[in-house]
């Protein structure tokens, strides 16, 4: 059984539109490196079963992103069948957030823009974050 605290986090809008964004995001980085010659090329060098294993994580995160769409009792069932999904939620919040740091940094040098804690510093995010490093890790 999922620790409940983690289905809390399917229970609000703005926090699972939170989520949807993190995975969203993370799924944009991954099928942009089939974009660029560059991303191409790099895919190419990667050895067979690595390969492989970055395909999975794409087809994973497109999987993701439908449970996020579904109604809340199905994904609710659907996340609940095992830990494997909170532990890409976490990593895709994580990776949003740091680079959601990253760019208020450059917008303030470069822009002279202040840091806001909507973009650097966003509390829904943050405790998203929390709660999935607390709990997303089967026991």
């Amino acid at each position: 059984m999922i620790n409940s605290e983690l289905l809390k986090l399917l229970e609000t809008s703005d926090v699972l539109n939170m989520l949807d964004d993190s995975v969203s995001y993370q799924l944009q980085k991954i099928q942009n490196v089939q974009r660029t010659n560059e991303g191409r090329d790099w895919y190419d060098e990667l050895p067979k079963i690595v390969r492989g294993k970055f395909d999975s994580y794409k087809e994973d995160y497109e999987h993701l992103s439908q449970i996020l769409k579904l109604e809340s009792e199905q994904m609710r069932v659907e996340m609940n069948k095992g830990y494997y999904f909170w532990r890409l939620l976490r990593s895709a919040c994580h990776t949003y957030r740091n680079d959601l740091i990253e760019y208020d940094q450059q917008l303030s040098q470069e822009f002279y823009l202040p840091e806001t804690e909507a973009i650097s510093d966003n509390a829904v995010l943050n405790d998203c974050i929390g709660v999935l490093d607390q709990h997303a890790i089967e026991k």
